[in-house]
């Protein structure tokens, strides 16, 4: 068993693809944090983002409806899941999150010994 928190929000591991999210978002990457892992908030941030896309249906499905009393909108998690699903490039990610290389590190090093050792 191995038992691993990673990051707090996995926003921030989203966010350290900054090329590829801020195509999806329709937003310039220069507004994507150049340090996603040091925000205290990083889904807040997301929503920020969704809230600036050029794209009416991002902002539709990822920003809280005015009064809503919600912190996403009604579609944020599956356009999240559409993000993963793909555009994100957990590698390129990798390279500018040091806890998501980690745990990548990590899940590699498990995935080989529980192959390892049913090989025996």
């Amino acid at each position: 068993m191995c038992f691993r928190i990673a990051v707090h929000a996995v926003e921030a591991w989203l966010m350290a693809d900054a090329e590829s999210l801020a195509s999806f978002l329709r937003v310039p990457a220069a507004r994507i944090p150049a340090d996603p892992e040091r925000l205290l908030n990083p889904k807040e941030e997301v929503v920020t983002l969704a809230r600036q896309s050029r794209l009416a249906a991002i902002r539709e499905d990822m920003v809280p409806r005015e009064g809503s009393g919600r912190p996403v909108g009604p579609a944020y998690a599956s356009r999240l899941i559409e993000f993963v699903s793909h555009r994100w490039r957990p590698e390129v990610a990798a390279k500018r999150s040091d806890r998501l290389k980690r745990a990548i590190k990590r899940l590699t090093e498990l995935v080989c010994k529980v192959r390892d050792e049913g090989l025996s």
